[in-house]
């Protein structure tokens, strides 16, 4: 592991550990922790990169040069869409057919199901976080619940 990109050993690791969390990984590593949750989200959102990258040889501190990493448009733009987007307040994949999914389910709903909904969320959102996905995506979503609750009490 010694010749590889910091990015590839983390996908190595991950590849040998599917279940490994992004603490563990940095540990046995000797990195930081964001920079494990860097890579984790990029794959899952925008990919693996195509190219495989050749490790640089260190250089003098008084040496500095720059890596490009040679991007495309396309990947740039999509990478640009996802950072915009609001995943807590507004996600997109919620809005799908003209209307906010809930919006839509609290027509449904009576009014005391309509909580019971909420509160099942803000439980759910409250157990998982940190162990799924992006903690602090959860815990926006969380926070987001509670004052939806609010609102309607």
């Amino acid at each position: 592991m010694a010749n590889q990109t910091t990015s590839s050993r983390i996908r190595a690791y991950f590849k040998a550990n599917p279940a490994a969390k992004d603490k563990e990984v940095a540990e046995a590593l000797g990195i930081v922790t964001n920079r494990v949750s860097t890579i984790r989200w990029r794959d899952k959102n925008i990919g693996t990169p195509k190219r495989k990258y050749k490790p640089r040889k260190k250089k003098p501190a008084n040496n500095w040069t720059t890596l490009s990493i040679g991007t495309t448009k396309d990947n740039m733009k999509e990478a640009l869409e996802i950072l915009k987007t609001d995943m807590v307040n507004s996600p997109p994949h919620y809005k799908v057919g003209g209307i906010e999914t809930i919006d839509y389910i609290q027509a449904k709903l009576t009014i005391d199901e309509f909580r019971g909904y909420l509160q099942g969320n803000i439980l759910k959102y409250s157990s998982r976080m940190g162990y799924k996905g992006n903690a602090s995506e959860d815990v926006g979503k969380l926070l987001w619940y509670v004052n939806k609750l609010k609102e309607v009490a």
